[in-house]
């Protein structure tokens, strides 16, 4: 499972889309998202399928849309007001968080030497295209997979508990 939010990033600003984040999430609306799945599962996984391949192993590039392998929900964030104590609800849009994997698809794979490599985009309950966070799609499809193990390459100097800090 792979991300992209750079790319992504610099494609919304070529195109002149501007983007906003809510802790950390890109608010992402049907504008964004046809950019968020045109990134993904465009550029970003084809170009890591061809380095896979290139290097000798034998990969192939899928989204959580193919073959519904992610279902999700429309992710909702909440913030409570430290003053007031209300907590105010924010929409994020075309954003989204697993609600099942279907690792059907998957278990093809496993059962070959074929890689495969996934966009973090999911199916939502309407049949739209969600916009899911790399690090908890691969959470949940090695889950679904009962993975002995997850190893994640990221930028995050490690795992952060709920403020931020280092664990």
């Amino acid at each position: 499972v792979h991300g992209g939010g750079p790319q992504i990033g610099a494609m919304l600003d070529r195109l002149q889309i501007k983007s906003d984040f809510v802790d950390g999430l890109r608010v992402t609306d049907k504008e964004t998202v046809e950019v968020v799945e045109m990134v993904l599962s465009g550029s970003i996984n084809k170009k890591i399928v061809s380095d896979i391949n290139e290097a000798g192993g034998f990969a192939v590039g899928l989204s959580g849309k193919d073959g519904n392998l992610i279902l999700a929900d429309k992710l909702r964030r909440t913030k409570r007001d430290p003053d007031s104590n209300i907590e105010r609800i924010f929409d994020l849009g075309l954003v989204g968080e697993p609600k099942e994997i279907r690792p059907h698809i998957l278990d093809f794979f496993e059962e070959s030497d074929i890689t495969p490599v996934i966009a973090p985009i999911g199916c939502g309950p309407e049949g739209e295209t969600l916009n899911i966070n790399a690090d908890t799609v691969a959470g949940a499809i090695s889950s679904a997979m009962r993975a002995r193990r997850l190893l994640i390459l990221t930028d995050v100097v490690g795992v952060l508990d709920g403020d931020g800090k280092l664990i």
